[in-house]
């Protein structure tokens, strides 16, 4: 049995040691809940869905009521040789190449059906056209 630095290596099975279980836990945790800010470029253009989120209504003969809905867009960036996906709560216009300055958090993706990490941004500059994409009344 050889033992390297982070694990031991048996031919048929192989031992982590305490310290590297640690060290994933908390580099996931640390994903999961870290600011993001970054100055990237787009990968592909936004895409805006509609997304129901609250319906009323009274049944008479017929309904009458109503959907209430809410806006997201959906892009990507290229972050350090990587692509990452990016969701806004909102509408967000992002061409293909556009310089970005995105603010937000980290998410696990698998909550909100997309596989990795994902990118919650509550604040988008696009440099490329000047405009700004933000949640705050400023």
């Amino acid at each position: 049995m050889q033992k390297d630095s982070d694990f031991e290596i048996n031919p048929e099975v192989i031992y982590f040691s305490e310290d590297s279980i640690a060290e994933n836990e908390n580099e996931k945790n640390k994903k999961e809940t870290e600011e993001f800010e970054a100055q990237a470029a787009a990968s592909i253009d936004s895409r805006t869905y509609e997304h129901s989120s609250f319906f009323l209504g009274i049944p008479l003969i017929i309904i009458i009521g109503g959907i209430r809905s809410s806006y997201e867009s959906v892009f990507s960036i290229e972050y350090k040789g990587k692509n990452v996906v990016v969701l806004y709560n909102g509408i967000c216009l992002v061409s293909v190449a556009d310089r970005l300055f995105i603010h937000g958090k980290w998410d696990k993706g698998k909550r909100l059906g997309i596989q990795g990490n994902v990118v919650v941004a509550d604040r988008i500059e696009n440099l490329s056209s000047g405009l700004v994409f933000s949640h705050d009344s400023q």
